[in-house]
């Protein structure tokens, strides 16, 4: 089946706001205090959120996050304890800090940092 170029490009043009906006609102979680405040133990890259001296947590840097993968930054995110007992890192789902589609827009913008 081919698509003709017109319908391609409208529907990436659909498609790519709407990624955006779940970006977006994945960065809006990870700096606001009353959601874990992620951004005062976590620096991302350049022009990807806050610029911080924060170094409690890891850099979060794109390519690792890629290659830890969709489903496990999530179990991280609801539950770090279960990786690493010993971790500061709170247990955002579990604590109920951030709920399922939180913790989804979380992931995205962190899948997606340069």
């Amino acid at each position: 089946m081919r698509l003709a170029p017109g319908l391609l490009a409208a529907l990436a043009a659909a498609i790519a706001p709407h990624a955006h906006a779940q970006k977006d609102q994945g960065l809006e979680i990870f700096i606001r205090p009353d959601k874990g405040y992620c951004i005062a133990c976590h620096q991302v890259p350049a022009q990807a959120g806050p610029v911080t001296r924060s170094n409690v947590g890891p850099a979060l840097a794109g390519a690792r996050m890629r290659e830890l993968g969709a489903d496990r930054l999530r179990e991280l995110l609801r539950d770090p304890t279960r990786a690493r007992a010993d971790t500061i890192m709170p247990p955002f789902g579990r604590h109920h800090i951030l709920d399922d589609r939180e913790i989804d827009r979380v992931t995205e913008y962190l899948l997606a940092l340069p």
